[in-house]
């Protein structure tokens, strides 16, 4: 999709946050946060031992810190691509589209804070390591690589998103939050792929093994992000015993890895899967091939 297009989409097809969400309306008793099946820790031994009114707290404290992370990267995005744009020609569609991202990004975390407010769980700070790599990439990343960390993100984002915007049987507060996100994220992502498919060609080898390990060690950062702690403990549960349990879990493995095999083939078709980048998908535990690793 041209960016002329993109530009026309987002004319026709954008949401106000503020206006297009009943922030008034009470959440809706005995109902899941995101689809069960979404939850790290659904069909584990764990999981099965709780009652519904727990699994429903384990998601609504799960979707909680899916949208403090998503406020977290989203703002990081528009640093890079507001950085990124100061270099290009400012009379294009390229530049223009770019600003109406930044608009349609800063919506999108006023809508999770707003939202985040509403499923009062509070405000999950990230690990220190993490800390660190999201802050010495707002201050030392190429574009290539800002544009790899946007689109892996929001593809795995997306993703899991898409399937709370179909499901009529949640929280309708989260399921219109999602339709939102993953309406106005599609043109982003399709912008991003763009991008990339015009920078990557110019690479050299070695920068193009550097982008491929960041691909790699990207779904380990999110994993991370998302499996913390003190998300379970906020749910009331053994915070360190639940956060294991959802790293072992093979269901959540196989959840995951269905989502990423989605967006893999754009990934090698620009060569950013190598045989290094591939060993290192395996010691996170899955493969940038279609089936989980062993």
């Amino acid at each position: 999709m041209t960016t002329s297009r993109l530009l026309k989409g987002s004319l026709q097809r954008s949401y106000d946050p503020e206006i297009d969400i009943d922030w008034s309306a009470p959440l809706v008793e005995d109902r899941f946060f995101a689809p069960p099946q979404a939850s790290a820790l659904y069909g584990s031994r764990l999981w099965d031992s709780l009652t519904r009114e727990q699994q429903i707290e384990v998601t609504r404290c799960e979707v909680a810190n899916l949208l403090n992370f998503g406020i977290w990267v989203e703002t990081a995005f528009m640093v890079f691509l507001a950085r990124n744009s100061l270099n290009w020609t400012y009379a294009s569609d390229r530049m223009r589209y770019t600003l109406t991202e930044l608009g349609d990004e800063t919506r999108h975390s006023t809508m999770f804070s707003m939202a985040l407010e509403k499923i009062d769980r509070g405000q999950f700070r990230f690990r220190l390591p993490e800390r660190a790599i999201v802050r010495g990439m707002l201050t030392h990343c190429p574009e290539a690589l800002s544009f790899v960390a946007v689109l892996f993100v929001e593809e795995i984002f997306d993703a899991l998103q898409r399937e709370g915007a179909r499901d009529e049987t949640i929280q309708p507060l989260t399921r219109m939050v999602y339709k939102i996100h993953v309406t106005e994220e599609a043109r982003h992502m399709s912008f991003a792929r763009q991008e990339l498919g015009k920078i990557i060609p110019t690479l050299n080898w070695f920068q193009r093994q550097f982008m491929a390990m960041g691909v790699a060690v990207g779904i380990r950062f999110i994993e991370r992000c998302w499996l913390m702690p003190q998300v379970y403990a906020r749910a009331g549960l053994d915070g360190r015993e639940a956060a294991r349990a959802a790293r072992r879990n093979p269901v959540r493995r196989r959840y995951y890895q269905q989502k990423i095999d989605k967006f893999v083939p754009f990934y090698r078709e620009l060569g950013l899967i190598t045989p290094l980048s591939t060993l290192v998908w395996k010691l996170f535990g899955y493969t940038p091939g279609g089936s989980r690793a062993a």
